[in-house]
């Protein structure tokens, strides 16, 4: 294994844990906005949203298309234990008033297709999207090609 890929192995590690731990926080604060009926739901969780873009856009500037495979497994992971740290958010949001957030939020469990679509998919695009422009960056339309 190169040493390029132990460190965009290494920097997706990071940036999955950084994703997990900014996610679950985005978990926490969701609920208590509902709870208390602030109306902060939607940009809390777009915020959390653009932190995972601006992680995707670092795996992506450190490698390249491999980031953006790097990128998507972030996605993924970061999701998935967002997820499963779902019902700890919950508990941890409801420490002051359990009865009340019990009561409050009975619904069932979010299925995981439906939590990480949108993450997965707009954060993904984006990141390819943001590679592509980097390639096309060095491209000049209005040149000729050389008869040599």
């Amino acid at each position: 294994m190169s040493k390029d890929t132990r460190s965009l192995l290494a920097l997706t590690v990071g940036c999955t844990f950084a994703a997990v731990l900014f996610g679950f926080g985005t978990n926490v604060f969701s609920f208590r906005s509902a709870y208390e009926e602030l109306g902060r739901e939607t940009l809390i969780q777009a915020t959390s949203t653009f932190v995972y873009l601006g992680l995707a856009l670092i795996l992506v500037f450190k490698g390249g298309w491999k980031g953006v495979l790097a990128t998507l497994c972030m996605l993924v992971g970061a999701t998935a234990a967002t997820w499963a740290l779902f019902p700890l958010s919950l508990g941890l949001a409801g420490v002051g008033d359990p009865a009340g957030y019990a009561e409050r939020f009975t619904r069932p469990w979010p299925s995981y297709s439906n939590w990480a679509t949108f993450d997965v998919v707009f954060v993904g695009g984006a990141a390819a999207l943001a590679q592509g422009l980097r390639l096309m960056a060095h491209v000049n339309p209005s040149s000729t090609p050389r008869d040599e």
